[in-house]
């Protein structure tokens, strides 16, 4: 077993890489869930029980993990409790859970079980339901900013002593994370809520789903995406005097995001300036009309027109309409706003982190930042006090770590993980697309585009996107967000209606198509390729022929 891995759940077996898979993409590191695990499983107990859907006899309590878990180094979201939300709710389907949250069709369907149902559960559950329609604000972000804020003020120079830096690590995850992701998980779910009410509204209404999404996209003030509105800005908008001195402030203001930015072992664009630099030199000279005002424009331009149409339907229901699409908009916002003070107050403990791993290697320690990661709590303990005497285990998990990451873990089981041994190697021929042929996902952001598909593994070098490509991707966190502005549309594998990707690509007015399994895998590097976000699918048009052998 991977030293972070878990026990899989008797009482709630199914499990999912869909939801989780944005936050933590990569193999989870020992030492990040030793401190995030326990206190991250707290917090979606409390939020879980906050919104209503679960009571404390839905646990085990010889379980510590229930709602989350690792296995085979990957972390996973488990269906089964979640599900729990479709099954209490009155008018709500276990399907439109795994729309909404999971994503994925291919997970194991639900089974009904007594002591599913449950009357109290079901009235706490109208109760927040209500109060999600009701809604005029958030408070809770309010209580996040400060408790983030909070966190940062407290953090030690990096001059400060190394015990002082571990203590400061040790109790801003016991003391905080449970809270940032209580609160985070009520307003995903918060968010979940509204935007199914409108899905069902629309189905109901004009037997189209789908056109929730149009009469969400360009709704502004979504907080993940003003980086990347910042860096066009800074590409194309920004003297080359001025350039040095407004990159610091964007650093000041959005610095605590980059790729896998939950992980204290994230590359945030503070400590890691060079990966924003590559967003930045990707969208130079981009083409006018893809700048983020424009997109964003022509986005409200169609919601408004579509919305006009909707209106007529409506007749005299359309205030009803109306206030389906302004809480599915408000609790967007906070979801992305809530995520944002989760990465705030992360980046003070992941620059304390670095520091004791830059200390420890100039005292005979590895050098990277990844070696120290694979040790757990004790063993890291250890490690401060004698690095020397933990490189041999560093260097032996390494080549466990390297297997798992070599390795595509399974999206969804039920019970036991599949061993490492079956899983398929990502060097694995997957076959390859036709032409003609059409692969279908998840509606994700409206419009139709065409482009050559440009495959993307690694937000933090983009250079191979260039002007007119649909990246397809994997999967996606807050990071890629500058490099949707570059392409025509995005193409994902994972993802659900709260995906990022989905939130973002609306706000920016790009086509997205998400949960289209093994997009990364099929569709060749350079295939033209249609991308109908509205429909969620994509055609394919034209595949490049195989390269010859080399002599």
């Amino acid at each position: 077993m991977w030293p972070a891995d878990n026990e899989s759940s008797t009482r709630w077996p199914v499990y999912t890489r869909g939801n989780i898979g944005e936050v933590y993409p990569e193999v989870v590191l020992p030492l990040e869930w030793d401190l995030a695990g326990p206190p991250s499983e707290l917090g979606w107990r409390e939020g879980a029980a906050e919104i209503g859907f679960v009571t404390a006899s839905d646990f085990d309590p010889d379980e510590d993990m229930t709602f989350i878990g690792v296995f085979g180094g990957y972390a996973y979201f488990n269906a089964s409790i979640m599900r729990l939300l479709g099954v209490r709710t009155p008018g709500v389907a276990v399907d439109l859970i795994d729309q909404q949250f999971l994503g994925e069709s291919d997970v194991p369907p639900y089974l009904p079980r007594p002591g599913d149902r449950n009357l109290a559960a079901t009235g706490r559950l109208i109760r927040s339901a209500l109060s999600t329609m009701l809604a005029k604000d958030v408070p809770l972000l309010i209580d996040m900013k400060l408790r983030a804020d909070a966190q940062i003020a407290v953090a030690p120079n990096c001059d400060a002593p190394t015990d002082e830096l571990w203590s400061y690590v040790k109790r801003s995850m016991s003391d905080n994370w449970a809270f940032f992701i209580r609160s985070h998980v009520v307003n995903s779910t918060k968010a979940m809520i509204a935007s199914g009410q409108l899905t069902d509204l629309c189905q109901a209404r004009f037997g189209d789903p789908n056109l929730a999404i149009v009469l969400t996209t360009g709704i502004g003030e979504v907080r993940s995406a003003s980086p990347a509105q910042e860096m066009w800005r800074l590409a194309n908008d920004t003297s080359e005097d001025r350039f040095d001195q407004e990159f610091a402030d964007f650093l000041l203001q959005y610095g605590h995001r980059g790729p896998n930015e939950f992980s204290v072992a994230g590359k945030d664009w503070a400590a890691y300036p060079e990966i924003a630099l590559a967003a930045i030199e990707l969208l130079r000279g981009a083409n006018p009309d893809r700048a983020p005002q424009a997109q964003q424009q022509q986005a409200r331009l169609n919601r408004e027109a579509a919305l006009a149409d909707a209106h007529g339907r409506m007749g005299w229901q359309k205030k009803r309409l109306d206030a389906a699409i302004a809480k599915t908009a408000l609790w967007s916002r906070a979801r992305e706003a809530s995520k944002d003070e989760v990465i705030r107050a992360v980046q003070p403990v992941r620059h304390a982190v670095l520091e004791m791993f830059r200390r420890t290697a100039e005292r005979g320690g590895v050098p990277d930042t990844i070696g120290p990661m694979l040790l757990t709590r004790i063993e890291f303990e250890q490690y401060l006090v004698e690095p020397a005497s933990m490189v041999d285990r560093i260097e032996s998990r390494r080549e466990q770590y390297q297997t798992l990451r070599e390795h595509e873990p399974p999206f969804a089981f039920s019970g036991v993980q599949p061993p490492v041994s079956e899983w398929v190697p990502r060097s694995a021929d997957h076959g390859s697309v036709e032409v003609g042929q059409v692969l279908t996902g998840a509606a994700g952001s409206p419009g139709v585009a065409q482009g050559r598909a440009r495959v993307l593994l690694d937000p933090s070098d983009p250079s191979a996107l260039q002007p007119g490509d649909i990246l397809v991707a994997p999967l996606t966190d807050p990071s890629w967000t500058p490099l949707f502005l570059s392409a025509e549309a995005v193409v994902v594998e994972v993802g659900a209606a709260l995906s990022h990707s989905m939130i973002v690509s609306r706000e920016l007015g790009i086509p997205c198509v998400v949960g289209v399994a093994l997009a990364a895998s099929t569709i060749p590097d350079g295939a033209l390729i249609e991308v109908d976000g509205q429909a969620g699918t994509v055609r394919i048009l034209e595949v490049p022929e195989p390269s010859s052998p080399q002599n």
